[in-house]
């Protein structure tokens, strides 16, 4: 189901924040922030795998699992002596055992009998969503079970890496918050040191301050849909409306000598 839009109507935001500048005496500054580590957390749970639980991550697992079966032929260790050898194809050709059945393949194939060279051959087959597409029987490498087995625990480690693009961004905002990671999940943090994510902080022309976050991982974008980024732009910025409400409200009630 597509995310639900929000809009904030711009010319009301804007008159918000002139009336939080007049009324609170602070500029909107740290509001900007507070309202960008929000963005930047909506972005990140709505990155693929969709969600910041458990289920996201089994998601993205699983995805891995089905892309790295359409890039490997793989076989068990019984059969990997007769490809190894070479002698399963005596004849140019042979039916070897796989994990899928018996499969037609070829000395031609590409045989992978270790991890580096099974992070290279995935590597050299990912398009620019960072997916490897689907290959045919005989164009896939054949790989030992065990090494399969290896580079699956190994890419199934990064499932969130893209998110964690979003997660360095949140932390980069200035916001008075505690944990500027909240509501990130393990996961996801632990990709953190290999992600890659920024915010540009200057004054904008006029009233305010001007934010814009960066998700720098490669195939960011193909893993946000701009429904659901737009849909997280527009959060934060009804969260940034109503924090201006409140210090407008908190400011009012002392002044009134209700607080």
């Amino acid at each position: 189901m597509a995310a639900p839009r929000i809009k904030v109507d711009e010319t009301k935001l804007r008159r918000k924040m002139q009336q939080y500048e007049r009324i609170v005496g602070k500029e909107v500054r740290q509001l900007v922030h507070n309202a960008g580590r929000l963005c930047a957390v909506e972005c990140a749970r709505y990155t693929f795998p969709s969600g910041l639980g458990s289920p996201a991550k089994k998601q993205g697992e699983k995805k891995i699992t089905k892309n790295l079966r359409g890039i490997f032929t793989l076989v068990n260790p019984k059969w990997w002596k007769e490809v190894a050898s070479g002698a399963a194809f005596s004849s140019g050709g042979a039916a070897i055992h796989s994990k899928s059945g018996v499969v037609w393949a070829t000395e031609n194939q590409e045989t992978i009998s270790n991890l580096a060279s099974a992070k290279t051959w995935h590597k050299s087959k990912r398009g620019s969503d960072g997916q490897a597409k689907k290959l045919g029987l005989l164009d896939r490498a054949i790989i030992k079970q065990a090494v399969y087995h290896k580079i699956i625990r190994d890419t199934e480690k990064k499932v969130g890496l893209v998110k964690a693009g979003w997660a360095l961004a949140a932390a980069a905002c200035k916001a008075d918050v505690r944990e500027p990671l909240r509501g990130i999940p393990a996961w996801v943090r632990r990709n953190t040191i290999r992600a890659k994510g920024a915010i540009d902080d200057r004054k904008a022309s006029g009233l305010g301050w001007k934010l814009k976050i960066k998700n720098q991982v490669d195939y960011a974008r193909q893993a946000l849909a701009p429904s659901n980024e737009s849909f997280a732009v527009n959060l934060a910025r009804r969260k940034f409306f109503s924090m201006l409400n409140h210090q407008i409200r908190y400011v009012k009630a002392k002044e009134a000598g209700l607080r």
